[in-house]
């Protein structure tokens, strides 16, 4: 049977690249005409699609032509497999149709072990979440990954660690038990694993000066409806911190103070009062840890990556530029910029921007459809936006994307003035009859004038 996208893939790139019926500038893709060999701008349509026919239809996705044009075929498994892995085929695509099989996966795991980077859940889930994904579309009911482990030989216990940390991995706490160990080589007024007298609340660090508990977290994205629920009712202030996510954040939720752990401890009166090299090895301590967790993660959260990509993305956004461009500008496909606007990806780093994107997309299709049926109505762009107040270039966009046509509406409109104009009707006079064709229209044109009736007639008048 084959692996379906390696087929549709090594397809296009015959049908296209092999057989120069599709080349490209760095600016512009040119497609050849078949018939007289000349050679023209392709152009994208609706849809997100190039206008290069091929055996399978009249266009092809753009993505799959920026990922020929980047990564030239013919194209293997083994190849495809790899650029997957090194993060190359997912800039240009989203969820990959026919991708993932179980050869795939297999072969995607040996690149994985090879790499020397961890093989746990945690780690591939934040990693090499499409392989992740695809992992938990391929099997069914509880712990998927673990069902998978199982499939290709490995012991799941031994890849999570479970034989050596026990509990601490289990629950994420080997994390915990790390940056414990950690403020433990300094003097703090902490209590460790710390428990209320009724044995309800147990919150990781404890200081009983302050009557503050703390609870750490592996990740940012972490859940804390623990924290927010139940500690603010046994202690007077609440922290989380956590260890993986942007170095600068700084939030109150509903009462809980969540912050990087590095922030957070530059803070402390123990902290401060520690000479330079014991602050630069607690520090160095902290880094330690995230860099078992991931190197590559850490260095991004050092540099803010995350939530410097996220604010960028909002401010294209507030300048008007869809996905797709916004896409092209960032190096993500347009499903992870789309996810990150609407908050089901990085939604820390987002605040309360989602809602204000999810209205305004609302209000885009209500506006739209307004352009729409002003249009179907006969109103002319440029009073539509006079009506509006927008811009004609927007109007237009909106229209584009109805797949309307200002001069297509005003033409029909005018066959049915013509058809009245010929109507052999009683009236004595033409403004008779002029106010006669506006009550006739009123329905399918509610914004036709006397007036644009008389000077179109006047018009043919001329011509003949």
């Amino acid at each position: 049977m084959g692996n379906g996208f390696l087929k549709r893939i090594n397809n296009f790139y015959n049908e296209l690249i092999v057989e120069n019926r599709l080349k490209y500038d760095g600016v512009n893709f040119f497609v050849k005409n078949r018939k007289t060999g000349e050679w023209s701008i392709a152009k994208v349509l609706k849809g997100d699609v190039i206008s290069a026919p091929t055996s399978r239809g009249t266009s092809c996705p753009l993505a799959n032509v920026r990922f020929m044009f980047a990564h030239p075929g013919p194209y293997t498994i083994d190849m495809i497999i790899q650029l997957a892995f090194d993060g190359e085929l997912h800039k240009f695509f989203g969820w990959i149709k026919g991708l993932w099989t179980e050869e795939t996966r297999m072969l995607y795991f040996q690149l994985l072990k090879e790499s020397g980077n961890p093989v746990n859940e945690h780690y591939v889930k934040d990693h090499h979440n499409p392989f992740y994904r695809s992992v938990c579309n391929a099997y069914s009911g509880k712990q998927k990954y673990r069902q998978f482990l199982l499939d290709v030989g490995e012991d799941p216990d031994e890849v999570s660690g479970m034989k050596n940390v026990a509990h601490f991995l289990a629950e994420g706490r080997h994390v915990e038990s790390e940056i414990i160990k950690q403020l433990q080589k300094v003097s703090t007024p902490f209590i460790p694993n710390y428990r209320s007298p009724d044995n309800k609340a147990h919150p990781d660090l404890y200081n009983p000066l302050t009557n503050e508990a703390i609870d750490i977290k592996r990740h940012i994205g972490s859940n804390i409806k623990k924290e927010i629920d139940k500690y603010q009712q046994y202690f007077s202030g609440v922290t989380v911190l956590f260890l993986m996510g942007s170095h600068s954040v700084d939030v109150n939720k509903l009462g809980v103070r969540k912050v990087s752990i590095f922030k957070w401890i530059q803070e402390q009166d123990f902290f401060i009062k520690l000479d330079a090299n014991l602050q630069k090895d607690l520090l160095n301590g902290l880094e330690h840890i995230a860099e078992r967790v991931s190197v590559k993660l850490a260095e991004q959260d050092r540099n803010d990556f995350h939530k410097k990509l996220v604010e960028q993305i909002i401010e294209l956004d507030k300048q008007g530029y869809n996905c797709p461009q916004i896409a092209e500008k960032v190096g993500f496909t347009y499903k992870y910029v789309h996810r990150i606007l609407i908050g089901s990806s990085l939604s820390e780093y987002s605040g309360d921007y989602p809602e204000v994107y999810k209205a305004n997309k609302l209000e885009d299709k209500q506006i739209s459809e307004k352009i729409k049926q002003l249009t179907l109505m006969g109103v002319k762009v440029k009073e539509i936006a006079e009506q509006l107040e927008m811009s004609v270039d927007m109007v237009r966009h909106h229209l584009r994307n109805h797949e309307l046509n200002e001069k297509f509406i005003i033409s029909k409109r005018n066959e049915r003035l013509v058809e009245l104009f010929s109507f052999e009707s009683s009236h004595r006079t033409l403004a008779d009859k002029f106010n006669w064709i506006v009550e006739q229209l009123k329905n399918e044109y509610p914004h036709l004038t006397f007036g644009a009736v008389k000077n179109y007639y006047y018009s043919l008048k001329k011509e003949v």
